[in-house]
């Protein structure tokens, strides 16, 4: 029997896990299909301390490799395929089942990254240290605020000069495309209160399901109240809202929310409005 799971598939990326508790498949080939054409082949070599830690052999059961082809929608039809054997992975279960039938237990769902995934993909500078804290840091808290301040270097004589800010649009479809590692488009839209904010969040998650994320950004200075991790939050809705940690909101800052979080009871947009940045399923 093999297990294994694709836990990311990009246009021109894969990657995942698979193990056998038969026999080892580390150092083994694996290949890549779109319906019957292979658009890519890769080894099972990469360590993650997840897979160990959870039991799985020595953790050596990692791929991540190149693929080509050319529609991104196409990605959700990627399987993969251990060279030699019938044993296929299919994204929508996120396993492998053995030739012949189906292995026992209820199917997984597709997974994100683990934290010891990230750990891997920046130890080896696939992820700067910004994006990693980002996706890091709002797994747990459901919220990050990223500045959009670049300080200049010092000239000849010394003197640092002003520093600029990054476009929030492109800063946003960078960071938006990070947290599902594809490729997709951004919609911009603008909301003036709290309850359009909410409406707009709820919609968005439910076209592209749990975790999906939303991106403010506002031409004016705001602080706006989030209560932390309430994302991942299975208790009932408290009779009394809390107060929520303040997040800043602004022309030099950009604050992305799981559309799943809840804001704190004196949360209110800047008379300017707010403009929401999201993807499109």
């Amino acid at each position: 029997m093999v297990r294994g799971a694709i836990e990311n598939v990009t246009r021109n990326r894969v990657f995942g896990w698979l193990w056998s508790p038969d026999a080892s498949v580390r150092g083994r080939t694996v290949l890549a299909f779109l319906d019957d054409v292979c658009i890519g082949s890769g080894k099972v070599d990469g360590f993650r301390q997840d897979l160990k830690d959870a039991g799985l052999g020595d953790g050596y059961a990692g791929f991540n490799f190149n693929l080509t082809f050319p529609n991104a929608g196409d990605a959700p039809r990627v399987t993969v395929k251990l060279d030699g054997s019938d044993a296929m992975l299919v994204q929508r279960t996120s396993r492998i089942v053995p030739p012949g039938g189906a292995a026992g237990g209820p199917a997984a769902g597709r997974l994100e990254p683990s934290l010891s995934s990230l750990q891997w993909m920046r130890g080896r500078g696939w992820l700067s240290q910004s994006d990693f804290d980002f996706l890091r840091f709002f797994r747990q808290f459901g919220v990050y605020e990223r500045s959009l301040v670049v300080p200049k270097e010092r000239g000849g004589d010394g003197m640092q000069g002003a520093p600029v800010l990054l476009d929030p649009a492109e800063t946003a479809e960078a960071l938006l495309g990070l947290t599902r590692f594809d490729e997709s488009v951004m919609t911009r839209e603008k909301v003036s209160t709290v309850r359009d904010l909410r409406r707009m969040a709820d919609q968005v998650g439910k076209a592209n399901g749990p975790g999906a994320v939303i991106a403010l950004w506002s031409s004016t200075k705001r602080r706006l109240p989030v209560v932390e991790g309430s994302h991942t939050s299975q208790a009932e809705t408290p009779e009394e809202k809390p107060v929520g940690t303040e997040y800043g909101l602004g022309p030099d800052r950009l604050l992305f929310l799981d559309t799943r979080i809840v804001l704190g009871t004196e949360a209110s947009m800047p008379a300017s409005g707010v403009e929401v940045f999201h993807l499109s399923p």
